[in-house]
C-alpha cells in the first residue's frame, strides 16, 4: 500500500536529489529571509558519496533538522532525517527512506506511537523535492547546469506527498544568473559562481517569496538558542500567514470570509510583492472563501446568495474584485473560466500601516462595505443587501 508522505509526516519538508554530490568536499551556509525576518538557516557539507544538512526553521515553531543523504553508484540510496525541537534532548521524529531504482521504502518513528512503514512510487531519474531545507539541493541542479554546454535544464520533480510529478526549469539569464521556476509557478532569480554554487536568491513570483544569502559563517547553535529564547518569550514567528475569518450579519445578510493573512515584514507590498495588473489570491495560501445567504448588489453587479472565492487585480489607480464560482482550491489555482462577476473597488490611504493583510466588513443601514487593508492601502467595495 502506497501512503502519502505528507499524511505520515505532518509538517515534514524534505529535499533530496538522485544526482551524485560533488567529488570534493564542499560546504556552504545559507540565510533565508522573508522580507526583513529570518525564517530559517541552512548549513551543508557535501562529499563524494554523502550530503549532510543542518537546518533550523522558525515557523510555526523552532525546529532543528539534520538530514543525511547517502549515495551508492551515482544514485541516492538512503536518506535519514532527525527532527528535534530547539533545546530538546531527544528527537520527536526520525524518518528513514531507502531507495530502489523506481521506488522508496519509508519508516517513520515518532516520539510516541509505533513506527509507520510506507512505500512510495518514484519515477526513475526524478528529483524528489519538498521545501524545508532545499537550497543545497537546488544548488546541485544549478551545478549540473553550470557543468553542461546548454543554457537551460529541465527536470522532472516529485513532491513528497503530491499526487503527480511536475517540472523544474532552469534558464540562464546572464553570465552569473539563472532563473529557476517550477510548475507551481514559484520563480527565483539565482546568482551563482562559475561552478553553479548559489551566492544569492531573489524571489520573483509564486508563494515562496523568500530571499537567500550565502554567508561565510553561521553560528548554528547560537542562532538556534536565540530563536528558541525569542519563542519562549512570546516573540516566535508562529505561522507565517495565519488563517483568519470574518463572520458578521449586515442588513439581515449573514456573511463569512475565510482567508490567509500575510505580513508586510518590511517589504514594499503593492506593485512589488503583489504585482500590479495580475490576479492575486487576496491573502495567502488557500484561496479566499466567501459565503453569503442573501443576494448582494455591488453598485449594479448582483451577486446571488452562495459560496464563492474572492480574487483581486490590484492597480495603482483602482482595483477589481473578482467573484469566482470554484471553491476549495489553492491560491495559485485561479481559473478565469470560473469567474462570475467583476466589481470595481475604490482606493484610499490608511492613516497607519497595516502590518498584516486584513479583511473587514463595515455595516450600513442597507448593506455594508467590504474592505481589504494591507500596508498603507485600503481597497473597498460597497454593497446593498437584497431581499
Amino acid at each position: 500500500m502506497i501512503r502519502r508522505l505528507s499524511a505520515l509526516v505532518p509538517g515534514l519538508a524534505l529535499a533530496l536529489t538522485l544526482a551524485v554530490p560533488a567529488a570534493a568536499d564542499d560546504t556552504g551556509m545559507f540565510l533565508i529571509r522573508l522580507g526583513q525576518d529570518t525564517t530559517s538557516i541552512e548549513r551543508y557539507q557535501r562529499g563524494a558519496d554523502r550530503l549532510e544538512i543542518d537546518q533550523v526553521g522558525r515557523a510555526p515553531r523552532v525546529m532543528q533538522r539534520h538530514l543525511t543523504y547517502e549515495y551508492a553508484k551515482g544514485k541516492l540510496a538512503k536518506l535519514t532525517l532527525v527532527a528535534t525541537p530547539a533545546g530538546a534532548a531527544a528527537p520527536t521524529q526520525t524518518v528513514t527512506l531507502s531507495f530502489d531504482p523506481d521506488s522508496a521504502r519509508m519508516r517513520t518513528e515518532n516520539a510516541s506511537g509505533p513506527p509507520v512503514n510506507a512505500a512510495l512510487a518514484i519515477p526513475p531519474g526524478a528529483l524528489v523535492m519538498s521545501l524545508s531545507a532545499p537550497w543545497a539541493l537546488y544548488e546541485e541542479a544549478l551545478m549540473k547546469l553550470a557543468a553542461q554546454k546548454g543554457d537551460s535544464l529541465r527536470m522532472t520533480m516529485w513532491a513528497l506527498g503530491a499526487a503527480n510529478p511536475y517540472w523544474l526549469s532552469l534558464h540562464r539569464i546572464g553570465r552569473d544568473s539563472v532563473s529557476v521556476m517550477n510548475e507551481h509557478l514559484d520563480q527565483f532569480h539565482v546568482r551563482i559562481d562559475k561552478t553553479g554554487h548559489i551566492l544569492g536568491v531573489l524571489p520573483v513570483a509564486g508563494t515562496g517569496k523568500v530571499s537567500v544569502e550565502r554567508v561565510a559563517s553561521l553560528d548554528v547553535p547560537g542562532l538556534t538558542a536565540s530563536f528558541a529564547a525569542r519563542e519562549k518569550a512570546g516573540s516566535g514567528m508562529g505561522v507565517l500567514s495565519p488563517r483568519d475569518s470574518v463572520k458578521t450579519t449586515v442588513a439581515g445578510a449573514a456573511l463569512s470570509i475565510d482567508y490567509g493573512r500575510p505580513g508586510k515584514r518590511g517589504r514594499a507590498i503593492f506593485g512589488a510583492v503583489v504585482p500590479y495588473g495580475e490576479v492575486w489570491r487576496t491573502g495567502a495560501n488557500a484561496a479566499t472563501q466567501f459565503r453569503t445567504d442573501k443576494a448582494l448588489d455591488f453598485g449594479g453587479v448582483m451577486v446571488p446568495a452562495g459560496f464563492y472565492t474572492l480574487w483581486t487585480i490590484p492597480a495603482a489607480d483602482g482595483w477589481k474584485l473578482i467573484v469566482n464560482g470554484e471553491t476549495g482550491q489553492w491560491g495559485t489555482e485561479h481559473k478565469a473560466a470560473k469567474d462570475l462577476f467583476t466589481i470595481p473597488m475604490k482606493l484610499a490611504t490608511l492613516p497607519t500601516v497595516a502590518e498584516r493583510f486584513t479583511i473587514s466588513v463595515d455595516p450600513s443601514a442597507t448593506g455594508g462595505v467590504l474592505n481589504l487593508d494591507w500596508d498603507t492601502t485600503r481597497a473597498s467595495a460597497a454593497f446593498t443587501v437584497k431581499p
